[in-house]
């Protein structure tokens, strides 16, 4: 696949199943409980962002992790999902923690946002399922500001199953649905990239800068405008 990618001709903007209706409250239900994973991800990005600086979530699904990054800062935080039920669900999420976010309906490799609109953008378990990636990333860097960064988290195709049966036991999630996001997972690998596809896409757009550390289930990519 490296040297040969290129963006998927479907009219979806994702691959799969929509994530409406039951199938996204469930996803928000068992997902609710990783909120220390949300917590070091909402550092994470603190730690490379100025006190007042406007962010961009993408793919944001329940909202935890924009939730996360409201109460770090002073920041204006934005999330941008494809799925009608996961805005309603994350409005309602802010709304109950207290925070001030702007969940809006759109597509990631077609936002509704001016250029260089916001410092810095994250996007995390959801690029692999994005039918036109690599639009997807010269949107991200058409609405970063200049210097602005981007942190794209997902996980890897060459992940290991034993990578996956440690991430799940570690949710704390009952029998029944441990066996559910184990399958989940390793059907959602399939969908995923290697560092070198995810180096080949990144080729085709402006960014001046890719670095992509790997862990055992999945990579942190790190990109500078």
């Amino acid at each position: 696949m490296t040297g040969n990618i290129v963006d998927s001709k479907s009219k979806k903007s994702y691959k799969g199943m929509a994530m409406e209706g039951f199938i996204a409250r469930w996803y928000a239900k068992n997902t609710k409980g990783n909120r220390e994973q949300y917590k070091n991800w909402a550092k994470i990005v603190a730690e490379n962002v100025n006190v007042d600086a406007r962010i961009l979530e993408v793919a944001p699904g329940p909202g935890y992790l924009s939730i996360e990054l409201a109460k770090q800062g002073n920041y204006n935080v934005t999330g941008l999902d494809i799925s009608k039920t996961f805005v309603d669900i994350a409005k309602t999420n802010a709304l109950e923690a207290r925070v001030k976010i702007d969940f809006k309906e759109g597509d990631a490799s077609n936002m509704p946002f001016g250029n260089e609109s916001f410092d810095f953008i994250v996007c995390t378990a959801a690029f692999k399922n994005f039918t036109k990636p690599i639009k997807a990333l010269n949107e991200m860097y058409r609405v970063l500001k200049p210097n602005g960064k981007a942190l794209i988290i997902d996980l890897r195709r060459d992940a290991s199953r034993g990578a996956i049966n440690k991430e799940v036991k570690n949710m704390g999630l009952n029998w029944i649905n441990r066996v559910f996001t184990k399958l989940s997972l390793a059907f959602l690998r399939k969908n995923a990239y290697t560092k070198e596809e995810f180096q080949e896409m990144v080729s085709h757009t402006n960014f001046r800068k890719c670095e992509i550390p790997l862990d055992p289930l999945g990579f942190e990519i790190w990109l500078d405008k």
